[in-house]
């Protein structure tokens, strides 16, 4: 692309007028608003103005959930047919404030399961793929090779369970659980 075809870039903060629809369509980095595209990121503005796309280069990219990545989150509620999980890691990028993600029933596993406590309980650690952030929801999926639960507590004394024959067991109390694992389950080692 030509010079002439993109129009001199400018430093932007988030909220910084970049242009009106009339005028550009909305590109990478940036929010229409009304009619009105803002910037949404600190970094640099560019203006192309044979395709008529304004976008926003970030001056230090932010990690954000898109469809596809891999996360890992611990299980923050957990209902009949879904959980809520706080997402603490993007591929991997540790988080400093988590994003909120939802794992329904029927996207845990690729076979019926009767509840989601079959699948995770509150505090397991977890491991998912991003399967849609349309509306601001991350939604997310646990079917496919090598995600589902890392490490899971004991629902009855919160101690680590063990793996023995794809049943989780606690050595504390003998209580045997079911989950939905991932094929690294580990117990006692640094998570991923």
């Amino acid at each position: 692309m030509s010079q002439r075809n993109v129009e001199q870039e400018r430093f932007v903060v988030p909220g910084s007028r970049l242009g009106v629809i009339e005028e550009f369509s909305a590109g990478e980095g940036t929010l229409e608003l009304d009619g009105v595209i803002y910037s949404r990121f600190v970094g640099y503005s560019k203006a192309d103005l044979v395709r008529r796309v304004v976008s926003v280069t970030p001056k230090v990219a932010p990690t954000l959930p898109s469809e596809g990545k891999t996360v890992v989150g611990v299980v923050t509620h957990g209902q009949e047919k879904m959980a809520v999980i706080d997402i603490i890691k993007i591929e991997s990028k540790t988080l400093p404030t988590p994003f909120t993600g939802l794992l329904h029933i029927s996207a845990s596993s690729p076979r019926y399961e009767r509840s989601m406590s079959d699948v995770c309980k509150t505090l397991d650690l977890v491991r998912a793929k991003i399967a849609s952030t349309a509306d601001g929801i991350i939604r997310l999926t646990t079917v496919g090779n090598n995600l589902g639960v890392l490490k899971a507590y004991c629902s009855n004394c919160g101690y680590p369970l063990s793996l023995r024959r794809r049943l989780l067991k606690c050595e504390r109390c003998n209580n045997t659980e079911k989950r939905k694992l991932a094929d690294d389950y580990l117990i006692g080692k640094e998570q991923p």
